[in-house]
């Protein structure tokens, strides 16, 4: 406890004499007494008693208590709060306000986000500094932004400071910021106070480290969330495949959050350059995410700006994602086999499957090749490669098809023929340094459709070239019958993904350098296998395509506070600006690299990043931080065992608990209280003394 007006006890503390001498003098004062009456005789008898005899001295006890609480009211006295000295030239204050700038705080309530709230608050706390108090400011976000160099009596900067913020759209580091604070805190030299003003989301509170802070400071957190708040949020999407071709239907995935109590009945809306849009239902229980799967149109060749949406709800920010749609042209996949007319056997069905559209509409475009005129230069700009009814190859062959596999070719051989096991001899020789997964026998023939049928028993149906047979899917394995198929067995090197009722592998995958080559050891041909007649046949075909691509797919969005990367032409940069989601000029850090450059830029706003000269030619997506979706706060308990040994803290809200941080808790209606209560105690014994002296 601290008196405000302390040098003033000893000129007043005389005060206190003042009912011992009206004691004395009550002592010496003479009295009559009327020996006669009854009345004299019960106050004489009365008087003679102990307890009267201690009347004086009780009632100087009662009024020295009395002025001693007047002169302590009078003094002022105020209860510090957390060990703060609040007496009457103490040093100045050095406020520091730490303020949640992270995206969870854009969620409102009550027609305010607890962004909003959090500025309220502070200029509740700077409306208690002086004159001679300094004030430093930390908006904390992916990286924390001081206000300061140092603490500043600038009160007004400091409230431009808190007011002028643009909403935030990623998560917040508080450890990071409490590194810039122990750089302020170092050069203190007055009463240090640190204020949090958050929301206190779990995701940033989790693991914040207060070690590098000085323990001389007094740390008070200041809660600005709503109460139980409850969001929905697209917490990311992504494609299932490497690359998009025009023409073609890509799905995609979306992951939906559920972040409350009831359960999420909607619509999700994926829009293409604001021309296409397609819907699609969502469900999730409550505190649950799903993925949902969207099919969408590739339509032209280009990029393409695709944005999904969530009809919206206290936290606008986080219903809304979007992600750049790059279409490339439509794909020539090669097939090769030992006739040169595609329009026989297993080929005939293998284009069927590629493009089973008519006049060719599809986004795959097969070119057939004769296993005789086979060499290197056919299978210039191509990626793929299909094997059926493969004739002899040579070396020379061989070798084509390894340099194809080491440059990041993929193919898919089918081994139906008499000379696959001789072919796979001359390729493994090719390869060198990658062995073969399978070891091929003679190819076995059914004369007899109805008997000797093969079906596929097990397989990892976790592999990337099997996704879709994943689930419910897997039923259609169980429709396949296969009649003729090689003698085979593992080798021990690369995967077997399917193998027959028998054992006998019938699919297996290894890599060469940057290449994927699958062998499948059956046909699909109508006369050996019932493939060709399934509907899963041709959506297997073109997956299989889809899933080849090794190349690493350009990132279809980044998260806002990361540095965006990219490659560009450089007539293109020095012909027209990147332009930010807002529309202003960006300015980009350039790598030369030839003609072309790399360039990298910081993300600080949501939405599409673009360069487009006529028509767009280059844009980067970026979405906010997916982990400020789950408001639920964390426990408060859990913020003051954070706190090093030596470090106080305490929870602090509105105005009246910062002046009394400030100022102290006064303590002077208690003692007038206290004093009120000593007058009705002589009043009382006054009474008692009385009605004994009768």
């Amino acid at each position: 406890m601290t008196f405000l007006n302390a040098p003033l006890l000893w000129s007043l503390a005389g005060l206190l004499a003042l009912p011992l001498l009206i004691h004395f003098l009550n002592k010496r004062f003479p009295q009559r007494f009327y020996f006669s009456s009854v009345d004299h005789l019960k106050k004489s008898a009365a008087e003679r008693s102990r307890i009267y005899k201690w009347r004086h001295r009780l009632l100087t006890l009662v009024r020295t208590l009395f002025l001693l609480l007047l002169l302590l009211a009078f003094l002022k006295p105020v209860l510090d709060r957390f060990g703060a000295s609040a007496q009457s030239g103490a040093t100045r204050r050095q406020v520091l306000l730490i303020v949640d700038r992270s995206l969870s705080m854009e969620y409102e309530q009550a027609g305010l986000s607890s962004r909003q709230r959090a500025v309220i608050e502070a200029d509740k706390i700077l409306g208690t500094l002086g004159s001679d108090d300094e004030v430093n400011v930390i908006a904390v976000t992916h990286t924390p932004t001081v206000c300061f160099s140092a603490f500043s009596p600038n009160l007004a900067e400091a409230r431009r400071f808190l007011h002028t913020p643009s909403p935030g759209v990623t998560r917040a580091d508080f450890t990071l910021a409490n590194v810039s604070a122990a750089r302020l805190l170092a050069a203190a030299k007055g009463r240090v106070e640190v204020y949090y003003l958050s929301d206190f989301q779990r995701r940033n509170w989790a693991l914040v480290d207060f070690a590098p802070l000085a323990d001389r400071a007094k740390f008070f957190f200041v809660d600005v969330g709503a109460a139980s708040p409850e969001n929905r949020a697209i917490l990311g999407a992504e494609l299932a495949q490497s690359q998009v071709l025009a023409g073609d239907t890509v799905p995609l995935e979306v992951m939906i959050g559920n972040f409350s109590a009831t359960p999420l009945e909607d619509v999700i809306t994926v829009r293409i350059d604001q021309r296409h849009q397609v819907q699609h239902p969502v469900s999730a229980g409550p505190w649950s995410s799903v993925r949902v799967i969207v099919p969408i149109p590739a339509t032209s060749p280009g990029l393409h700006r695709c944005e999904i949406t969530l009809p919206p709800d206290n936290l606008a920010a986080d219903n809304r994602w979007v992600l750049v749609l790059p279409v490339l042209e439509k794909e020539e996949i090669v097939t090769l086999s030992g006739d040169a007319d595609a329009s026989k056997g297993a080929v005939r069905f293998l284009h069927a499957a590629l493009n089973p559209f008519a006049q060719q509409a599809g986004s795959l475009l097969p070119r057939h090749l004769a296993s005789g005129a086979f060499d290197a230069t056919r299978l210039a700009g191509s990626r793929k490669l299909f094997i059926t009814r493969c004739g002899p190859l040579d070396e020379a062959a061989a070798g084509a098809l390894a340099a194809f596999l080491h440059r990041g070719g993929g193919i898919v051989w089918f081994l139906d023929s008499d000379t696959d096991a001789a072919n796979l001899d001359l390729l493994e020789k090719a390869m060198a340094t990658t062995p073969l997964p399978l070891r091929v026998g003679p190819l076995r023939k059914s004369d007899n459709v109805g008997s000797g049928a093969q079906q596929i028993g097990t397989g990892d149906f976790k592999a990337r070239l099997l996704r879709l047979f994943r689930g419910t899917l897997r039923q259609d394995l169980g429709l396949l019958e296969f009649y003729d198929f090689h003698a085979a067995s593992a080798s021990g090197a690369g995967k077997i993904l399917l193998r027959f009722g028998d054992e006998t592998p019938a699919m297996a995958m290894t890599e060469h350098g940057l290449g994927t080559l699958v062998l499948m050891n059956f046909s699909v041909s109508e006369f050996s296998s019932n493939l060709a007649r399934q509907r899963i046949f041709p959506a297997w075909v073109q997956d299989l395509v889809k899933q080849l691509d090794t190349r690493e797919a350009t990132p279809l969005a980044f998260a806002a506070g990361e540095l965006v990367t990219g490659e560009v032409w450089r007539d293109d940069l020095r012909r027209q600006p990147l332009m930010s989601p807002s529309g202003n000029v960006i300015e980009v850090r350039q790598e030369p690299m030839g003609e072309r450059a790399g360039i990298s830029f910081p993300a600080a706003e949501t939405g599409f990043y673009t360069l487009a000269d006529g028509r767009l030619k280059y844009a980067y997506a970026v979405n906010f931080d997916p982990e400020e979706s789950d408001l639920r706060a964390v426990d408060k308990a859990h913020l003051p065992a954070q706190l090093v040994a030596g470090q106080e803290s305490g929870f602090a809200g509105g105005q009246r608990d910062y002046d009394e941080i400030a100022h102290g808790r006064s303590l002077v209606p208690w003692f007038l209280l206290a004093a009120v209560v000593a007058l009705l105690l002589e009043l009382a014994l006054q009474i008692v003394f009385r009605r004994l002296a009768r």
